[in-house]
């Protein structure tokens, strides 16, 4: 029954409510799981009376709270500025790193790698900071109404406010951090690397890195230039370590998840939904 009228995302790999659009990801789901699932016909009167335990009728509060409207899903327009910023920045890099690849092989001229790569740098950092401005908008913003929510709670609770209102103050709040939390989670990873991959690049970039600061000289590079790229190959690593961490935090549940199951804490089936769901993780890209 928790998983009534719920479907896995094909873009996220998450779990959403059916609907038009994933809650997740913000993307169109396709035709076959937007439709509702028919629902299932009550118990007989008879077996709906032997099942319903005795006791005190659930409060007024306790009624509203269970019934509260799930907040819709964001629409895909609604993150189709951040997407699309994204994807901006990640073409960029990904030329960028190659170009940088092509100077250490010694295919490229020194005049045409500086050409490109000076070209390259500029829109990064236009394109980088409307990112950062952006995402430290969106995160003032969801700290303001996680705040507002915590707030809302609380008055609640002394009966400052009625059950009605509570609700509908509620609703509206959820559904504006819906909306918001998809956007900050695209923006940042703006290389859009899934965290699987994220040790393998981290490791190329250290090594690239490396690769500047020993070879740069003898192709050519002025100690200003080596100085430049290493600054920005450095940066990039540094602006992964969110992603890292992530990544870490994952294997880590997973580790615990296979302690569990060879103690004997946990059954197979168990065991092997939850580790498919946090490798499901690795494969998003924010």
């Amino acid at each position: 029954m928790a998983l009534l009228n719920r479907v896995v995302c094909p873009h996220c790999k998450r779990l959403t409510l059916r609907g038009k659009y994933c809650m997740n990801c913000g993307k169109e789901l396709p035709t076959e799981l937007a439709l509702e699932t028919p629902i299932q016909q009550p118990s007989p009167p008879q077996q709906a009376e032997e099942l319903t335990p005795t006791g005190p009728p659930a409060t007024p509060q306790a009624s509203q709270t269970l019934t509260q409207p799930v907040p819709e899903a964001p629409a895909a327009e609604d993150v189709a500025e951040e997407r699309k910023l994204v994807e901006q920045l990640s073409k960029l890099h990904t030329w960028s790193l190659k170009l940088i690849d092509l100077l250490l092989a010694g295919e490229v001229p020194i005049t045409v790698f500086r050409e490109l790569y000076d070209e390259y740098r500029s829109r990064i950092s236009t394109l980088d900071q409307k990112r950062v401005d952006t995402m430290n908008r969106i995160s003032e913003r969801i700290k303001e109404l996680t705040q507002k929510s915590e707030s809302l709670k609380i008055r609640h609770e002394v009966n400052e406010i009625s059950d009605r209102d509570y609700i509908r103050q509620k609703i509206e709040l959820d559904k504006e951090l819906t909306r918001l939390r998809p956007k900050l989670s695209i923006l940042q990873n703006p290389l859009e690397i899934r965290l699987a991959d994220i040790p393998s690049f981290t490791e190329s970039l250290a090594n690239k890195i490396q690769s500047v600061k020993s070879n740069g000289e003898n192709i050519g590079l002025d100690k200003d230039t080596i100085s430049m790229i290493v600054t920005d190959l450095q940066s990039l690593l540094d602006a992964c370590q969110g992603l890292v961490k992530q990544h870490e935090k994952i294997q880590h549940e997973i580790k615990k998840l296979e302690t569990r199951y060879k103690i004997g804490e946990l059954k197979q089936d168990e065991y092997l939904a939850q580790r498919q769901r946090l490798e499901r993780q690795l494969e998003l890209t924010f």
